[in-house]
């Protein structure tokens, strides 16, 4: 019977150790998206016309919307959604080098 139990117990500190040991929270993904996707957009404002740079911007402020709101895996793609349209080039419709 102790048995069972010490057996137990330590299945269940193995199994809250692992979960702690994630790779990166999703507010903090969020966050660093978000952050990202800000940079990039104002080094690369330029290259994008008005509609694609419209779509971009509104992206990123859906983003930061969500993470106000706590709705992380939504902000995580609208972010990636933002970062993904900067890094295409929309004349060419090529990654961007």
């Amino acid at each position: 019977m102790t048995v069972k139990f010490f057996g137990f117990f330590f299945l269940a500190i193995v199994i809250t150790a692992c979960a702690k040991q994630r790779a990166v929270p999703m507010d903090t993904q969020c966050n660093d998206d978000i952050t990202r996707a800000g940079k990039y957009l104002k080094t690369t404002a330029n290259e994008f016309d008005k509609a694609t740079l419209k779509k971009i911007k509104n992206l990123i402020q859906a983003a930061k919307i969500e993470q106000q709101h706590a709705m992380f895996p939504r902000c995580i793609d609208k972010a990636q959604r933002a970062l993904t349209l900067l890094k295409v080039d929309q004349k060419t419709a090529k990654p961007a080098k």
